[in-house]
């Protein structure tokens, strides 16, 4: 008898257990969660990480502070999904474009490349005051947000740039210079414009910026 009564709660654990085990996730709302994300993408790159606080993003995104710790669980988690959500997007396109134009001459790769960087900068302005908040605390965030999402782009552009110096379609400019005078004449466009032309879609206005950006870096501006 002792033996049977020792087994019983054995057996109602494991079976709480086990019906814990097949609860369901967590519904996720993604237009909820998307607008958390756009909201702490406006205040990490505005305040940094300190001074973006869970509430002010909160506040931004017009949601109860609650459902940040539902969808996110903690702030740390929040900023890391945040950079993938700015930035997950450009390794993507980088890695397909890569892939895609190996058929093509390494001028017209980096053609594709920089209208890609372009689209990417015009979709999330916000993006470099990212960067610069953490370049600012010199944060272990930055080593990790360099490693896994600028350095994986750095170095398709310039591995794109050097094929093209080795083929003789550009001029032999140090790869560190060239790719940066390239990404800073694409990003600032968007993240410092204080007065972008109205009525132009995004996408439209840019190509005509990725236009003119090659056309200046591959022609010059002197007739």
């Amino acid at each position: 008898m002792a033996t049977n009564n020792q087994s019983t709660p054995k057996k109602r654990v494991s079976r709480a257990a086990l019906k814990k085990e097949k609860r369901p996730p967590r519904a996720v709302d993604l237009g909820t969660k998307n607008e958390i994300l756009e909201a702490a993408l406006t205040a990490f790159a505005r305040d940094g990480f300190d001074g973006a606080s869970l509430p002010k993003i909160a506040e931004i995104a017009k949601i109860a502070h609650p459902l940040i710790h539902y969808y996110f669980g903690s702030k740390d988690n929040l900023w890391r999904e945040t950079v993938e959500y700015a930035f997950g997007g450009l390794i993507g396109e980088a890695t397909a474009v890569e892939a895609a134009s190996r058929g093509l001459s390494p001028l017209h790769r980096l053609r594709v490349m920089v209208q890609a960087f372009a689209q990417f900068a015009a979709r999330y302005p916000d993006h470099l005051g990212l960067i610069m908040a953490e370049m600012r605390s010199d944060s272990e965030r930055l080593v990790w947000l360099r490693e896994n999402y600028i350095k994986p782009f750095t170095v398709r552009l310039s591995r794109a740039l050097k094929d093209a110096q080795e083929q003789n379609e550009i001029k032999k400019i140090p790869l560190d210079h060239l790719s940066f005078i390239l990404i800073g004449s694409l990003v600032l466009y968007f993240s410092i414009n204080l007065d972008p032309p109205k009525n132009v879609k995004s996408e439209e206005l840019a190509d005509r910026h990725a236009k003119w950006v090659l056309e200046v870096i591959l022609n010059g501006i002197t007739l």
